[in-house]
């Protein structure tokens, strides 16, 4: 077995091995679940013409919430327990080391989430029968929600190399996502509008409901934004990961 690949397991069963994984990750599809009931039975139901992947949709914004917290926490655990010491002498190989963990927490919150959604389209489709589930829907709404979760969980883990701090890196990563996006764009500017479409909450917004703070946001637009952001906090925590003391 190579280096890769039993760094790559290992990683995942740290996920997996601790009981409160479990019980997030059941909570969090709980309450997506939970909402995809709320938009089913709210008012007179799903709008002329809309299939049951429309009604799952909006409760992708509660398993994005989910899968950025866990994402930080699995990030930063045994940088607080002090476990990445024993981790790196294990895996001395720190970009192995870094390759694995952002692959394996990225893949898994993508997983995790996009099942979430599915699971509140099927509590929709359970209400609404004759909204169907079209597969060209199912296939549209998924990509697009898999590339947030995915550019998400990127930036929450770059975030959590960087700061090694579980509150720390809750508090950007919300703040960046969820705070920042809808502050900015209240303000009576110009540039504050232009401001927030370049922030990743607001790539994460229109790509989940097609609408953001400025009018020249497009789906390309808001890729590349969420992606930027991604790669720029994966590859400052690389480089703290790579080029100082574990234990600082």
């Amino acid at each position: 077995m190579t280096e890769f690949a039993r760094t790559g397991i290992a990683e995942w069963a740290r996920i997996w091995s601790v009981r409160s994984s479990w019980i997030f990750a059941l909570a969090s599809a709980a309450v997506v679940a939970g909402f995809g009931g709320i938009v089913a039975t709210d008012g007179e139901g799903l709008p002329s013409g809309a299939s049951a992947w429309d009604g799952g949709r909006p409760a992708g914004l509660f398993a994005l919430f989910g899968i950025l917290a866990f994402a930080v926490v699995t990030s930063t655990a045994d940088h607080g327990t002090r476990g990445i010491v024993p981790t790196v002498q294990w895996t001395p190989r720190r970009g192995v080391l870094l390759t694995a963990r952002a692959g394996v927490i990225a893949a898994t919150m993508t997983l995790l989430a996009s099942a979430m959604v599915v699971g509140a389209t099927m509590v929709v489709w359970a209400v609404h029968p004759e909204a169907g589930l079209p597969a060209g829907d199912g296939a549209r709404t998924l990509g697009d929600l898999a590339f947030v979760y995915l550019t998400g969980a990127l930036l929450a883990i770059g975030l959590g190399l960087v700061t090694r701090s579980t509150a720390a890196a809750l508090v950007i990563v919300i703040a960046l996502v969820l705070v920042l996006p809808l502050l900015v764009a209240q303000m009576p500017y110009t540039w504050t509008t232009e401001l927030a479409a370049h922030l990743p909450g607001a790539g994460a917004l229109f790509l989940i409901f097609g609408d953001g703070p400025s009018e020249d946001m497009t789906t390309t637009s808001a890729r590349v934004t969420m992606a930027l952001w991604a790669v720029t906090a994966v590859a400052a925590g690389g480089w703290r990961l790579l080029r100082t003391d574990v234990d600082r």
